[in-house]
Order: structure tokens, then sequence, then C-alpha cells
């Protein structure tokens, strides 16, 4: 793994709109980010990852930069959604990082008559409510339910005391949205990030979604499940 001095870590799990998942996409392919490890567990089902014609991991790590990024190909599964974000809340922490971000969408069901979609901050402390006070185009979230792996991370990265900050888009539900995913890497550089072009993101809308059809069908599924469960909703409340 490679080394680093309080990096930012950006996380980007499969959520709502797979916001997450199509920035961080984006943004670790055009500023040619290196994988550097991944996540094994047998929480996932079986699956074998084939990237670039070689094998890959479902839950990977990238770097540049003093800044990481993890992505995964599956959503995170209700059934080990404590133990996986356990392990990477604990890899989090190893790495004493400057500022853990989630970025992730949040529904919004008059979304296809929203041109520039709203995004919400979660912050977990008051450094980085700061931050949040002095970005632009940014709401703190002031009531609300967030359910999921996010949630859990951010109430987990909260009580550790890490300087932990969730944004959250305006987004389809239950549909990729590249849109609100190019909206918030357009936020990045104002915490300190590289600015990244988006034009091409939009540009390829319909591909993206196609792309990520069978992602978004899956996220939804285990989303449903864990809505289901009470004990992690309880532990979702932001």
């Amino acid at each position: 793994m490679t080394d680093s001095e309080k990096p930012i870590i950006l996380e980007g799990l499969p959520d709502t709109g797979l916001v997450g998942t199509i920035s961080l996409s984006h943004y670790l392919v055009k500023q040619s980010f290196m994988r550097t490890g991944y996540l094994q567990t047998d929480k996932f089902p079986p699956m074998l990852v084939i990237r670039d014609g070689k094998i890959g991991d479902i839950l990977e790590i990238y770097y540049k930069y003093n800044v990481y990024i993890i992505r995964s190909e599956l959503p995170i599964p209700q059934e080990g959604a404590h133990d996986i974000i356990e392990e990477i809340v604990n890899w989090v922490k190893g790495k004493n990082p400057r500022l853990f971000l989630s970025l992730g969408g949040i529904p919004n069901p008059n979304r296809l008559d929203i041109a520039d979609p709203k995004v919400y901050a979660v912050p977990t402390n008051e450094e980085t409510l700061s931050i949040v006070s002095k970005m632009k185009n940014v709401e703190i979230l002031s009531d609300g339910l967030l359910f999921g792996p996010k949630a859990l991370i951010l109430r987990k990265i909260e009580r550790l005391k890490i300087n932990g900050l969730g944004l959250f888009v305006q987004s389809y539900l239950n549909y990729p949205d590249p849109g609100s995913a190019a909206k918030v890497l357009t936020l990045l550089p104002q915490i300190g990030l590289e600015k990244v072009e988006v034009d091409s993101l939009i540009a390829s809308a319909e591909e993206i979604r196609m792309q990520y059809r069978e992602l978004m069908r899956r996220t939804d599924d285990e989303t449903r499940r864990m809505k289901s469960v009470p004990s992690i909703a309880e532990q979702s409340l932001v």
C-alpha cells in the first residue's frame, strides 16, 4: 500500500443514483489514479471482476498525490454490512486522514425537472462544519434520514472523531444520475482537490446509464433490504 501523510480519502460506494460511484469512477480515470489495494471479504457474493483483461476485486482502493479513493463494483450487502463497514473504517482510521469525504445522492421525486441539483452536507464535527461554511452552492442537511452503508460509515467516523463530511446531491432514487455526479465533482476544488472536466461525463450520460443499470438494480435491492431491518435503520439516523 502506498504511504501517505494525513491524506484525503474519498468514498463512493453505490447508493442513491450511484452518484458517488459514477463521480469517483470518472475522477480516478481522468486524474490517472493507480490501484493500490483492495478489501478481501467473504461477505460479497462469489463474483470475479475482469477489467481490461485482468482479474480485479470487488472493493478496490486507488491512490494519487496523497488522495485515496474507495470504490466498489457491488453494493454493500445487507447481511455483511456491519463487518464490511468496520473493515473500511478501520482502514480509514489507520491512515489518519485530514478529511474523509463521502459522496452520494439524496432522492428527489422531482429530479427530472431540476436542472441544477442542490448539494447537501453532513459534517461529522465542528472542523468539517467550518469547511462547509466556506463552500459555495452547498447547504447543511438540517433534517433528514440516511440509510445504508454511508450512514453507518459517517456514524462510525463521527464517533472516532475523524474529520468526516458527506456531500449528497439531489438525484434519481433508482436511476443512474451522471448529471448529479458531475455536479458534486465541480465542488471538489473547494476542499483542495484537483479540478476535473465533467463535460465528457454529461455528454456520455446515456451510455453511463446503460453501463450502470445492473449495479443500480442491485443497489436498489440492497437499499430496500436495509430499510427493512430495524437495527440498521436505527443506527442510520444522522
